[in-house]
């Protein structure tokens, strides 16, 4: 029998049990404690820190990536990375409030897009007529012989829950009762006539990083709340890559699709709680994410999404009972899964097109979904071709020295005075800054550029003696941002040369994408009239940044519309219209899909993007 150590955690003071030899990572995780593991537990990131406040000895220890992200000074007052120390007896440790409790700022917002209402679900009032000696028709066969014409197709199919209802229910009320139909040919509920239950959906945007949720009033088609939250799949890796690897054996695919459904069960029971409702209310949920993402919430393997030529499990939009995926909601909800592409272009960039309305625009215009997996799409009425972009969790401040997601205390956005390389910089909540946020790299790195700190391969001029520019402890360049009494973490935040490289490869990644799709289109850059920028990246950083450090083609700086949580908006559309549903499997369809790392210039326009702007 495998013996289980106890460990306290502070501040929570939370005893958490384990089987010995479980890194503090994994058992943290198993309780629901996710700490940031960029890598996902492979010592690389350096990023998930605890102190070891009692029992140091009862770890194994230290392990050479430790010695590498951590000095002697830290080790020596009891720091240790999660994932490589293994528990061997009872330790006490301590996690910083910050990790536990600081609030991620998460986009929700999204366009305000009208539409003719059309939802699967609708109700009406029937009233039947009772049974005699001469007309022994069933109590379910009077209900459907009562609906008038047109309210439903053919004969509706019954669900279980209802018929159990049914006789009590109809000769309580007088054969009167309202019907819940989905797409008029399924009975969801049997309800009162004057039932207080509402005709609610919700619209879920599954990200890498981060949950959103949307309840709507589907008779009116009203947003009644709005939840977000980060996914918790992050204590698994933050990029897809790294869950997909930890996907690939069945335990693996079980916890990463359990901690997603937990994390989205939560953000209902928070819609709920906001809205007045309850679950029972739900009657259809649709939801949408990266191809990765849609295939561990349903529960696929996301195997095959990790070698060429990345092909998903399924394609097609899906329809299938909430009570398969525990999700909760009404027990006869219906789930509807928008579809995937193909490769990582999964639901999320179908929503993004609805959204926007790229697949009905007159002039060519462009997509860009920044995150850890940023999809680009090219397009108009005529024809939409679209690829999917490496650019990995650096936006959001995973592999930068001092970089956080954008929470409370991270600094979100720099102004850097060309000659005197003033710094003026702006925090989240107004605090003092914690570290740079993905948005705040961006306009440090633009403002180094303008100033001539930093060269187009990328390269910080520590020999031209600029102020603030200087070598740490590690030899490495870096340019200050905030001083340490300026900080909360008691250390000075700056930019580092490895910091610019990791941005370079993200950037590079995104350009790339642009290139090639307005190469396949045969346009210019000065050609697409709108670009679109999607996603809690695109709705914070400075067009006038990105494009300054060749995150994009050179748009003209007008063009570029900020769109905030489009995936989102395109979930609330296909929540309240079958037409646009319909309108989302064409969209798929016809939309045509790049892979990039197989397209013959792909290595040429990767190198060019890696440099800055000259």
């Amino acid at each position: 029998m495998v013996e289980s150590i106890e460990f306290i955690v502070e501040p929570l003071g939370m005893r958490i049990s384990a089987p010995r030899e479980t890194t503090i990572l994994n058992a943290l995780s198993r309780f629901g404690i996710g700490l940031p593991s960029i890598c996902g537990g492979l010592g690389i990131c350096g990023k998930c820190v605890v102190t070891i406040l009692e029992g140091f000895e009862n770890l194994n220890p230290t392990t050479e990536p430790e010695r590498r992200h951590l000095s002697q000074k830290a080790i020596r007052e009891g720091r240790r990375l999660a994932c490589q120390a293994r528990l061997l007896g009872g330790v006490r440790i301590m996690i910083s409030p910050e990790e536990l409790g600081s609030k991620p700022r998460l986009q929700v917002e999204g366009l305000e897009t009208k539409v003719e209402l059309d939802p699967a679900v609708s109700e009406i009032l029937v009233k039947a007529s009772p049974p005699t000696i001469a007309d022994v028709r069933s109590d379910y066969r009077r209900l459907l012989d009562a609906i008038p014409k047109g309210d439903a197709s053919g004969n509706p199919k019954p669900i279980l829950e209802g018929l159990r209802l049914l006789p009590s229910r109809v000769r309580r009320y007088g054969w009167m009762v309202r019907l819940v139909l989905w797409k008029k040919e399924r009975v969801l509920d049997i309800l009162p006539p004057r039932s207080r239950r509402r005709l609610l959906g919700i619209a879920i945007d599954i990200g890498t990083t981060k949950l959103a949720a949307y309840l709507l009033d589907l008779k009116g088609g009203r947003t009644v709340a709005v939840a977000s939250a980060i996914n918790p799949q992050v204590a698994f890796g933050e990029d897809v890559i790294t869950r997909i690897s930890y996907a690939k054996d069945s335990k693996g695919l079980i916890r990463l699709q359990k901690a997603v459904i937990r994390g989205i069960n939560d953000l209902i029971d928070e819609c709920c709680l906001k809205a007045n409702a309850t679950f029972r209310d739900i009657y259809e949920i649709v939801f949408v994410g990266n191809t990765a993402m849609h295939h561990i919430c349903l529960g696929l393997t996301p195997k095959t999404l990790g070698f060429a030529p990345y092909v998903p499990v399924v394609q097609e939009p899906l329809d299938l009972p909430s009570k398969a995926l525990r999700l909760k909601a009404n027990p006869s909800a219906n789930v509807h899964v928008l579809p995937v592409i193909a490769g990582f272009v999964g639901p999320d960039a179908v929503a993004d097109i609805l959204a926007t309305g790229l697949h009905e625009a007159q002039d060519p215009c462009m997509i860009f979904d920044i995150g850890t997996n940023t999809e680009v799409i090219l397009g108009s009425k005529d024809g939409m071709i679209c690829c999917s972009c490496a650019s990995g969790p650096a936006f959001e401040g995973a592999g930068i020295k001092f970089g956080m997601r954008a929470a409370e205390g991270a600094i979100e956005s720099v102004e850097i005075e060309p000659r005197t390389l003033k710094v003026d910089y702006k925090v989240i909540g107004n605090g003092k800054p914690r570290g740079l946020c993905g948005s705040g790299v961006i306009d440090a790195i633009a403002g180094l550029l303008r100033a001539g700190v930093i060269d187009s391969t990328g390269r910080m001029g520590i020999e031209e003696g600029f102020p603030g520019l200087r070598r740490n402890d590690s030899g490495q360049r870096e340019f200050l941002i905030a001083p340490a009494k300026e900080t909360a973490i008691g250390v000075d935040i700056a930019l580092t040369q490895g910091d610019v490289r990791e941005i370079q490869l993200a950037k590079a990644a995104v350009l790339t994408g642009a290139e090639i799709l307005l190469k396949e289109a045969s346009l210019d850059a000065s050609e697409v009239k709108k670009v679109f920028l999607a996603g809690a990246f695109g709705a914070h950083v400075r067009p006038e940044s990105a494009l300054a450090i060749g995150m994009f083609p050179p748009f003209e700086i007008a063009r570029i519309q900020s769109v905030g949580n489009a995936a989102g908006t395109g979930a609330k559309l296909a929540l309240l219209s079958m037409k646009l549903r319909e309108k989302a499997k064409e969209v798929a369809d016809k939309c045509q899909y790049i892979e990039l790392h197989t397209h013959p210039s792909f290595k040429e326009v990767y190198f060019r993007a890696l440099s800055f702007p000259a």
